[in-house]
């Protein structure tokens, strides 16, 4: 009889966890309509896509997906960093690279230490200049993924041979406020940096608010043009986690990335 109380218990835990996913993608979903009528301008500049602290192609794929299958961009490129930095093509989606807004992933083995992948950038860059010849690139890193890009950026301003940066999409992270090399940022960058706030509690649940939103004072500076953006919402969508799985943020990015003179 424990026995078989013990299976019913479990049937009904799988069968709760099964539902709640259900609905999570039946809801995700419906929100995703509000990418159904953004329309955006097609370039060959691409699209890097940059996962956070332990992050690999979950973290950063429902931004592609979206992008993808609401006619934004084109999902193209998958590329793989080793440890040691060689960079390689886990996965080229497209026969060529063309004006419709391409979407570049990046996988790294090593994936908890932001200051050396900033470096592994370098090969990077070369990597899809050379290969691929992309001259023009847009970040979006996610925690610190904003992290590697700023980076790279700032500790390698002079890099031959590699695409140059236009817009920079950061979200929810924060950088130090008295960082003096701010000033090898691109003077024609574009920076977006979005904040999540559960409610009204003054953070995403990992990081403040207020400690996001000071990279305004320490950018604006130097960059072509600096916008903050808060994303205030209920713990499924306002999470830091959720904040890479949210259509509704996705249109805001998708605004900022592939138009020239976006209004958020």
């Amino acid at each position: 009889m424990h026995s078989r109380r013990k299976r019913k218990i479990i049937i009904g835990i799988v069968l709760f966890l099964e539902a709640i996913a259900f609905i999570t993608s039946t809801l995700w979903v419906f929100r995703g309509r509000v990418l159904n009528d953004v329309k955006v301008e097609k370039s060959r500049t691409a699209t890097i896509f940059i996962p956070g602290y332990g992050g690999n192609a979950v973290s950063t794929d429902d931004f592609i997906n979206q992008f993808n299958d609401h006619g934004i961009a084109k999902r193209s490129l998958r590329i793989y960093i080793s440890n040691d930095g060689k960079v390689s093509t886990m996965k080229q989606y497209v026969k060529k690279i063309k004006k419709d807004n391409p979407l570049v992933q990046l996988i790294f083995q090593d994936n908890t230490h932001p200051e050396k992948q900033a470096d592994q950038m370098v090969n990077v860059m070369s990597y899809l200049h050379d290969k691929y010849n992309i001259k023009s690139v847009n970040f979006l890193g996610h925690s610190s993924g904003g992290t590697i890009a700023y980076e790279y950026m700032v500790k390698h301003p002079h890099q031959k041979n590699a695409p140059e940066a236009n817009k920079f999409v950061s979200i929810a992270n924060d950088y130090d406020p008295n960082d003096k090399r701010v000033k090898n940022l691109p003077r024609t960058l574009h920076v977006l940096n979005i904040a999540g706030e559960i409610y009204n509690v003054g953070t995403d649940g990992e990081e403040a608010v207020n400690i996001v939103k000071p990279m305004g004072k320490l950018v604006s500076p130097y960059v072509k043009s600096y916008q903050f953006y808060l994303y205030r919402a209920d713990p499924l969508s306002a999470e830091h986690s959720m904040l890479h799985e949210n259509p509704s943020l996705d249109k805001t990015i998708a605004e900022f990335l592939f138009n020239k003179h976006p209004k958020l």
